[in-house]
């Protein structure tokens, strides 16, 4: 994942590598409110990732997330210049041109600098399980602002007061993603070191499958639920006529009364703040709209959809250890066990940063009715077109009515600009300011093999999705009501290590992502050939 072509040439040392693979599990292109919010949380969580280490840094520089064609990119370099510096952790390995790369100057410590750099290094191991012990709480606390901000009226004094608080309530769940996720690549990177060969695709699919039954992801309690309030609708006609009404926002209205009625209500209750596209606010939730819900319930009701059987990855798991040099393996194991608990964490942070997201949606279009009042914005949902610090400039006063023209413009034109960005092949990274892009086409995700018509989804409809090779842009969390009817996913980003992948290897959905500029030459409806376990996929 770290193994790029770019017309910068290889050095001994790197400028700055701004990466877009721990921006993976969202949505690929931003709106500019969602990515303004993203990116100033993202600055906090990282300084608070560090101060809470006990590492002596006084800020986050503001160039920590760039910004690119709608896309955020990562200051992979500070990052691992920050890890060098407190625990002397070495860099990840890059290529670039095919030749090895380091992304910052690193040298190996003495004994007497080892020691302290070593108890540093068990502060992190210990700042990730009081992660994970404590992942009920984080959520707890930002799902009670949560639920503060749907009770508002939505007086001027509270729109001010929320406002002031967006950043403040979200670091603590995204410094807990950023957590997992850094450390996940880390341990990734590590274990396609220790395997022998230059097979990377193989790599690749030894680990997936040595991560193929893992437990605690969000994205699987999510459908445990769909699959059981499926199981009630096949059962009882009248349910499954409701369904056949496609229920919309107004569904406790006329859904019959009975279990399946409160088997809805429990699920829209832990899930109602994801969206399709996690991180794009101008999104509705599933508690605003929950269409896509109810379609996936019914598609496995119709189809009378199973839980997948569990396949334990033991014979996996000593298939990959087998291959590393028996020197190294007991931290192979290490390395593997590491990334199935940070795979869980990751899981369940960004599941509690999606409060925030659901928060900060209805905050926005609360400013944003407060903005069509007097004709600043012609239209509610144009709140999305415009930066945090743009709308907190127009609730404060300081683009007021008089500014009128000048913001109807720039709606216009960000509109335009998001238009565009939905069709362009962004680079996977920047080195400096020269472009970059990723040097293997297809990452093997989950393994097995499917062939069907491939069905490209930018709103997703589960029933066209059954057999089928599911094709998007990026797959995110926001898509797992389809993993129980896909036939596999192919992408033209993304990442293994993203947790809806995982949740995929669950539901044995072959997957292969990261195409790049293969995705875009495939043709919608043609018969499609997935290859998860080579990372191939033809027409």
């Amino acid at each position: 994942m770290y193994d790029y072509t770019s017309d910068n040439p290889a050095s001994a040392a790197l400028p700055t590598l701004w990466t877009r693979n721990y921006f993976y599990p969202f949505v690929s292109v931003f709106s500019p409110f969602s990515r303004s919010v993203l990116a100033e949380i993202s600055r906090r969580a990282w300084f608070h990732y560090y101060t809470r280490l006990g590492h002596d840094i006084s800020f986050a520089p503001k160039t920590l997330v760039h910004s690119a064609d709608g896309r955020l990119f990562l200051d992979l370099k500070w990052i691992c210049q920050q890890d060098a510096a407190f625990a002397g952790l070495p860099p990840l390995v890059i290529r670039l041109n095919s030749a090895p790369v380091a992304i910052c100057p690193w040298e190996k410590p003495g004994m007497v600098a080892g020691f302290k750099l070593s108890r540093n290094q068990k502060k992190i191991d210990q700042l990730l399980q009081d992660f994970a012990r404590d992942m009920g709480d984080i959520t707890g606390r930002i799902r009670k602002w949560y639920d503060k901000v749907q009770a508002m009226r939505w007086t001027q004094a509270e729109i001010l007061q929320i406002m002031e608080e967006i950043e403040r309530f979200g670091t603590e769940s995204l410094m807990a993603f950023f957590a997992a996720r850094h450390n996940l690549e880390r341990e990734h990177n590590t274990l396609l070191g220790l395997l022998p060969g230059d097979d990377r695709r193989q790599k690749f699919h030894l680990i997936n499958s040595a991560l193929s039954d893992l437990d605690g992801l969000a994205e699987l309690a999510l459908t445990d639920e769909l699959l059981a309030l499926a199981g009630l609708a096949a059962a009882d006609k009248k349910l499954m006529d409701w369904l056949e009404t496609a229920p919309g926002e107004d569904w406790l209205q006329s859904v019959p009364p009975g279990t399946f009625a409160d088997g809805m209500a429990h699920l829209l209750d832990g899930f109602g703040h994801w969206a399709t596209g996690v991180g794009e606010m101008s999104n509705p939730t599933w508690a605003e709209s929950p269409e896509l819900v109810f379609a996936a319930i019914l598609t496995c009701a119709r189809n009378q959809t199973k839980r997948p059987k569990r396949v334990p990855s033991t014979a996996a798991r000593q298939q990959l250890l087998e291959a590393v040099d028996g020197k190294v393996r007991k931290q192979a194991e290490q390395a593997l066990d590491r990334l199935a608990s940070l795979t869980a964490l990751q899981s369940n942070a960004l599941n509690a940063y999606g409060y925030l997201l659901a928060g900060s949606r209805t905050w926005a279009l609360a400013a944003g009715n407060e903005a069509t009042t007097d004709g600043r914005l012609l239209d509610v949902e144009d709140v999305f077109l415009f930066e945090l610090e743009e709308i907190k400039q127009m609730m404060t006063g300081e683009w007021n009515v008089s500014s009128t023209d000048e913001i109807r413009q720039r709606a216009e034109e960000r509109r335009l600009q998001y238009t565009q960005w939905q069709d362009y092949r962004s680079p996977t990274a920047f080195f400096g300011d020269t472009p970059a892009w990723a040097a293997l086409s297809g990452l093997p995700s989950v393994s097995g093999s499917i062939t069907g018509p491939l069905r490209r989804q930018e709103h997703l409809r589960p029933v066209l999705c059954q057999n089928a090779v599911v094709g998007a842009r990026r797959v995110d969390s926001g898509w797992s009501p389809t993993l129980p009817v896909a036939g596999g996913f192919i992408a033209a980003a993304g990442s293994p290590l993203d947790p809806i992948i995982a949740a995929a290897r669950v539901w044995h959905v072959p997957t292969v992502v990261g195409l790049g500029a293969g995705y875009d030459q495939l043709v919608n409806g043609a018969q499609t050939t997935l290859d998860g376990t080579a990372g191939v996929v033809e027409q």
